[in-house]
C-alpha cells in the first residue's frame, strides 16, 4: 500500500512540475543608451509579432506591465534544465542557430530537439550554441527607431558572432522575470521621438510606422 501511495503522489505532482513556466526576458547586461534594457524580441509590433522574422534586439517591454511581453517571454525552466530557448506564448518555437558560422541569423523555429537549438548560457552570461562553441549571441551596433513608446522604443540587429573580449559588452546577457527600474545608461540616446511619425495636425499619417 505504501508503494502505491508513493507512486500516486509522484503522478499527482508530475503535472505541476511539467507546467512550470516562468516567463523571462533575455536581457543584455549592458544598457548602452536604453535605460529600460535591450531584450530579445520577435520582429513586428506586440500584437503582430511574426516568428518568421526571427529575433532582433529591442527595448525591453517589462517597464510597461512589470513582466515579460508575449513576444519577449521565454521559458526559464527549459533554459536552465535543457538548454532549450522556448518561447512562452509561441510555445512550439525555439531560438535556433540558423547557420553554424559567424554572422548567423537568429531564427525561431519549431522546437524539435535539433542540434542547432541546444544553446548554453555560461556563468558570465554568454549565450553559446553547443555545436559551435566559438560563437556568442551578439547585439549589433546600429540603432534604429521603433514606432511606439515614450521615449521611443529602439532596435538593433542580432546575430551569432565569434566570441570576442573586445565586444564582450555586446555578448553578455541575463534572464529577467520582472522590471526592477531604469538602469544607468552609458551612451546618449539616439532617438527620443519617432522620425517617421506625421507632424502634429498634419493629418494623413501616411508616414507613420507600425508601433514596435
Amino acid at each position: 500500500m505504501s508503494n502505491y501511495r508513493f507512486v500516486l503522489a509522484i503522478l499527482c505532482l508530475a503535472p505541476a512540475f511539467a507546467a512550470a513556466q516562468t516567463p523571462v526576458e533575455i536581457k543584455l547586461i549592458e544598457p548602452f543608451e536604453e535605460e529600460r534594457g535591450w531584450c530579445l524580441d520577435l520582429r513586428g509590433g506586440q500584437p503582430n509579432a511574426q516568428p518568421i522574422g526571427g529575433l532582433h534586439g529591442h527595448t525591453c517591454y517589462t517597464y510597461q506591465r512589470g513582466v515579460p511581453s508575449r513576444d519577449q517571454g521565454f521559458n526559464k525552466e527549459l533554459i536552465e534544465t535543457r538548454n532549450e530557448w522556448r518561447m512562452i506564448e509561441f510555445n512550439e518555437l525555439c531560438m535556433t542557430l540558423y547557420e553554424p558560422k559567424p554572422g548567423s541569423f537568429v531564427s525561431v523555429e519549431t522546437c524539435d530537439g535539433r542540434e542547432t537549438q541546444a544553446i548554453n548560457m555560461d556563468a558570465e552570461g554568454h549565450i553559446i550554441p553547443e555545436m559551435q562553441p566559438d560563437l556568442c549571441l551578439t547585439i549589433g551596433t546600429i540603432v534604429l527607431p521603433g514606432g511606439g513608446g515614450q521615449p521611443l522604443h529602439i532596435m538593433r540587429d542580432l546575430s551569432f558572432e565569434t566570441c570576442d573580449s573586445d565586444i564582450d559588452e555586446r555578448q553578455r546577457w541575463t534572464l529577467r522575470a520582472e522590471y526592477d527600474g531604469p538602469e544607468e545608461t552609458t551612451m546618449a540616446r539616439t532617438y527620443k521621438n519617432n522620425p517617421n511619425a506625421a507632424p502634429p495636425g498634419g493629418g494623413g499619417g501616411g508616414g507613420q510606422r507600425r508601433p514596435q
